[in-house]
């Protein structure tokens, strides 16, 4: 069954009073259909309902004008609904939507508003063009693989039915091949599993493995229900007012600048574990901080840091850690190295633990500022060999970067502040930038887009997510 977006418990928005001030606006009158049948309004909402795997409940078939009048008013409420959906999630003003939805039906520019009201993000338009190539799919019998480790020159039927499933896939060109032909494993399929790996963030090594086998058996009915879901959070995203764009997809393990809606730097992020996710967030960028110092919560202290210097004592010590006052005291710095590792917990209810800058600091040489509540920034990292995996999953919620001095130097564009930045990089003080104009930071959850290429790209869900839409 294709996935439905259940909107029955959304707070029913569609009442009988801006229904009635609705068809009051239209004169009475049908909004989604005309004498002909389902009109160029209705084509448009249907094809984004549709879309949105958003189920209406439709009179079949629509013979008579009460059969028409009940399908009109529920495409109305389902576009009321979803309206209210996006208002929610993106802090838009409710009662400005009602009134420009009014002012559309009005002026008989209803499918102008549906397209309004739409943030303007190309990766929606691209995503509904894929959702719509893989529904003429939906209704073919997708194969199950197994895993196999096939040889070059080898013939079996799996070959000829792993061909025809990368084919569809978009993964390998059609090509004219005799029945022998099909079923040879080939340079030419191998070059396929690595298109079909790279597009779903898998280890590109051209073998069916698990992962890959477990990924080409997603039917394109699971692909559409996972694009639709993908979609809604596309939709409820408010749009920047800015012509820079911070955007980091958690289960992409990306981070990606546009500027005016291109791509101006790409690199590759750790983000946090399922344990202690990286939160979704609207944000902005307003600072950047040059050998920063390191004050763990109290979780990773109890959790971690203490284990580690009572089985290995002098670690907090070796790795730059100091004690530091707080109140009327914060002044007052102990050194580790004069205390007994047993003395720690007592003391930390009256100081502070503080990694200082350096080489060993876990936020490495820059930390950049994010306005949230989540104690979330980004950060540089020591631990440059953990970019190399493909599962980046693996800090306490924070989003650790690989180009951390790229991201410094597009921040401070001017000469002065360039020369400032590259001097404060080279030495060990703590320096601030703030910068002029805080940049919008997006931090989502896609699980599936289609790049500007074209081809549609898939991420683990990787904190099971994709359900609870």
């Amino acid at each position: 069954m294709m996935f439905v977006c259940d909107l029955s418990e959304a707070k029913p928005l569609s009442d009988e009073h801006m229904m009635a001030e609705m068809y009051e606006r239209a004169a009475d009158e049908l909004l989604w259909f005309d004498r002909r049948g389902v009109s160029l309004n209705g084509m448009t909402l249907i094809s984004l309902l549709d879309d949105l795997g958003v189920e209406v409940n439709i009179p079949q078939p629509i013979k008579t004008t009460k059969h028409r009048k009940q399908a009109d008013t529920s495409y109305t409420k389902a576009l009321l609904t979803v309206i209210e959906r996006m208002s929610e999630s993106s802090h838009k003003e409710l009662s400005v939507e009602q009134t420009k939805l009014l002012q559309a039906i009005k002026r008989d520019r209803l499918s102008e508003f549906i397209g309004t009201i739409l943030p303007s993000f190309d990766e929606i338009y691209r995503l509904r063009n894929m959702i719509g190539e893989y529904k003429k799919k939906v209704n073919v019998k997708w194969p199950t693989m197994s895993q196999y480790e096939f040889r070059l020159g080898q013939s079996s039927n799996e070959v000829k039915q792993l061909r025809w499933m990368l084919t569809q896939l978009g993964d390998l060109e059609h090509s004219e091949l005799t029945r022998y032909r099909e079923a040879i494993y080939d340079p030419m399929v191998i070059d396929g599993i690595k298109s079909f790996q790279l597009r779903h963030g898998l280890n590109v090594n051209g073998n069916l493995d698990k992962y890959t086998v477990e990924a080409i058996n997603v039917t394109p009915l699971q692909r559409v229900e996972q694009m639709q879901r993908n979609l809604w959070r596309w939709i409820t995203l408010s749009t920047p007012n800015a012509e820079k764009l911070v955007w980091i997809n958690i289960p992409g393990y990306q981070l990606s600048i546009f500027e005016q809606g291109s791509v101006t730097l790409q690199m590759k992020v750790i983000i946090g574990k399922p344990s202690s996710p990286t939160p979704i967030l609207s944000t902005y960028l307003t600072k950047l901080t040059i050998n920063p110092s390191w004050r763990p919560p109290a979780s990773i202290i109890k959790s971690e840091l203490l284990p580690l210097n009572a089985a290995e004592p002098g670690y907090l010590n070796h790795k730059q850690f100091e004690l530091h006052g707080v109140g009327l005291n914060k002044k007052h710095v102990i050194k580790l190295g004069d205390v007994d590792s047993k003395q720690l917990p007592t003391l930390l209810r009256q100081y502070r633990l503080v990694q200082a800058p350096g080489e060993d600091n876990a936020l490495g040489k820059m930390r950049f500022t994010i306005v949230n509540r989540h104690s979330i920034y980004l950060h540089d990292t020591p631990a440059k060999q953990l970019f190399k995996r493909n599962v980046r999953a693996l800090s306490h919620g924070c989003i650790r970067l690989e180009k951390p001095i790229a991201l410094s130097s597009y921040l401070v564009e001017t000469d002065e502040r360039a020369r400032e930045l590259q001097k404060a990089v080279g030495g060990s003080g703590t320096r601030h930038f703030s910068l002029s104009s805080p940049i919008p930071v997006y931090i989502t959850y896609h699980t599936s887009w289609v790049d500007a290429a074209g081809k549609l790209q898939v991420r683990p869900d990787i904190y099971n997510l994709d359900m609870e839409i």
